[in-house]
């Protein structure tokens, strides 16, 4: 979408410039802007401003927004994600990414398992975690993660994978 967004923004302005350049002519747009009238000269100056606060401010500010509104991870198949997943998502990548492979996360490691192989589900995540594992490449501490923080990883993991309580890991 925002990059639907971005494109229309472009094209838009793409199609002002047209028009300007083409209304030439006495009673056209290029005179008024060429007169040194003291209208003229506010209205180019107006022109101006209001073409940099477009954008230089709306269009770079409406395509953040629609990032940081984005619960889906088109890439990785997963859509909608909670708030809790999200934050889960943004502390896999500050520790967990490092050592562990997943999709939805952009995390490309060796040490630990394949998250996207293993498929595990909330409960083995959590318990992971909490307990620290020591097999393969590496070892993982435990409470790696403590709390809330903890259950959001776990969560957001779970989904990732598309695996669900039931389904082992």
């Amino acid at each position: 979408m925002s990059t639907i967004l971005f494109v229309v923004a472009f094209v838009g302005l793409g199609l002002g410039t047209l028009l300007f350049a083409m209304s030439g002519g006495r009673g056209g747009l290029s005179s008024t802007l060429h007169s040194q009238s003291r209208g003229s000269r506010r209205f180019a100056t107006f022109a101006f401003f209001a073409s940099l606060l477009l954008l230089g401010v709306v269009v770079p500010g409406a395509v953040i927004a629609a990032e940081l509104n984005k619960d889906d991870i088109p890439h990785a198949q997963v859509s909608g994600l909670t708030p809790q997943e999200k934050h889960g998502a943004e502390l896999f990548g500050r520790r967990c990414g490092l050592c562990h492979t997943l999709k939805a996360a952009n995390a490309v490691a060796r040490v630990g398992p394949n998250l996207d192989d293993l498929a595990p589900n909330e409960k083995f995540v959590l318990d992971a975690i909490q307990k620290g594992r020591s097999n393969g490449g590496g070892q993982m501490p435990a409470n790696i993660y403590t709390g809330q923080d903890a259950v959001d990883v776990a969560k957001f993991v779970a989904k990732s994978v598309g695996s669900d309580e039931s389904s082992g890991g």
